[in-house]
C-alpha cells in the first residue's frame, strides 16, 4: 500500500499550499531552510526573494536544495511533497513575468496572506521589498517524493468492510 501521491495529485496540494521551505547550503556545508510563498509552474516550482539574501548567496555558492510543503497535523493528514534539486537563479524576463503573474493568480485563488496585516506593516513590508534588487530562483522537480496518510486510513478501512 503506497502513500505515494500521483502527479495530478502533487499539482493539486501544491496549487492549494502559499509555503515551502527551502534548505540551503552554507558555504561551510551547513545547511539552513528558508520558509518562502511559492509557485509551480510547468516541471519547476518558483520563488521570489532578495538578491543579496542569504538564501540566494547560498545558491549562487551551492545550488543543491531540498524543498518541502507540508500539511497536516494528525497523521491520517499528513501530506506533503519533498523536492531535491539543483536550484536556477532565472535571467529570461518572459520566465520572470510568468512566475510573478502565477504568483499573483495564486494569491487570488488563496488570498493573498496579507489582508488581516495592519497598514504600518504593510508598507514596511512594501518598503522592504523595493529595497535591493529581486532574484526569480527556480527549482526543477528533479527528484520528488509525496506522501499522503489519508491513503492509509481509506486502506485499512476498506480492509475491515
Amino acid at each position: 500500500m503506497s502513500t505515494r501521491m500521483s502527479p495530478a495529485e502533487i499539482d493539486e496540494f501544491l496549487a492549494s499550499q502559499r509555503t515551502i521551505t527551502v534548505t540551503s547550503l552554507r558555504s561551510d556545508g551547513s545547511p539552513v531552510a528558508h520558509p518562502l510563498w511559492f509557485v509551480k509552474l510547468g516541471e519547476s516550482v518558483y520563488v521570489d526573494t532578495r538578491a543579496n539574501s542569504l538564501k540566494h548567496r547560498n545558491i549562487l555558492n551551492d545550488p543543491r536544495v531540498c524543498a518541502v510543503a507540508e500539511s497536516g497535523e494528525s497523521y491520517f493528514e499528513l501530506r506533503g511533497v519533498r523536492i531535491e534539486s539543483a536550484c536556477q537563479p532565472v535571467s529570461d524576463p518572459e520566465e520572470i513575468d510568468r512566475a510573478l503573474a502565477a504568483l499573483g493568480e495564486k494569491d487570488l485563488a488563496l488570498g493573498s496572506g496579507m489582508t488581516e496585516m495592519p497598514d504600518w506593516f504593510s508598507k514596511s513590508r512594501d518598503q522592504r521589498r523595493s529595497r535591493g534588487d529581486r532574484v526569480m530562483l527556480r527549482i526543477p522537480m528533479e527528484r520528488i517524493y509525496s506522501w499522503d496518510f489519508s491513503k492509509t486510513r481509506r486502506h485499512y478501512e476498506s480492509e475491515k468492510s
